[in-house]
């Protein structure tokens, strides 16, 4: 009788856990997306690439054949701008950003897009062997972040 009652209480009380959580989460992807489109960020950087091309890279030239100043020019490392996008989120209200580390490794500028707003960033520190970066905001204002007690279904 008593492991009967025990039994019954713990049922009653599982059921009654799981319609109070179930309340919680959001019905479709599209509910779950709409409320953490605030904390998703956009990523853009600036790098400077050195390129070296050479078609011939084992053979020399003669010395003084016409050749050799026309080809001298392929071994010259080239310097170029680069671009990079990614994306990532909002693990603070203060603006800290967790991204990927190939996203702004050796990056001379980080932008960062947030709504319809683009602000510079700062590296606080990066993993490239997890590829994790975590990213500064350079801006005092607040910001949603994706977990947080406003978001009752993710819980930190």
């Amino acid at each position: 009788s008593q492991i009967k009652t025990t039994l019954i209480s713990l049922i009653l009380i599982f059921n009654f856990s799981t319609i109070s959580n179930s309340q919680n989460v959001p019905e479709t992807f599209a509910d779950l997306a709409e409320k953490l489109i605030p904390s998703v960020v956009n990523i853009s950087t600036t790098q400077t690439v050195v390129t070296r091309s050479n078609p011939f890279p084992n053979f020399q030239f003669p010395p003084g054949s016409p050749f050799e100043d026309m080809f001298k020019e392929f071994g010259t490392p080239q310097e170029r701008p680069s671009a990079a996008l990614g994306s990532g989120f909002i693990i603070d209200e203060k603006g800290i950003v967790v991204t990927n580390n190939h996203v702004i490794q050796d990056a001379k500028d980080i932008i960062i897009r947030v709504g319809d707003k683009e602000i510079k960033a700062k590296v606080l520190g990066a993993d490239p062997l997890s590829d994790i970066a975590v990213l500064q905001l350079e801006t005092s204002e607040k910001f949603t972040p994706a977990f947080s007690n406003t978001l009752p279904f993710v819980r930190t």
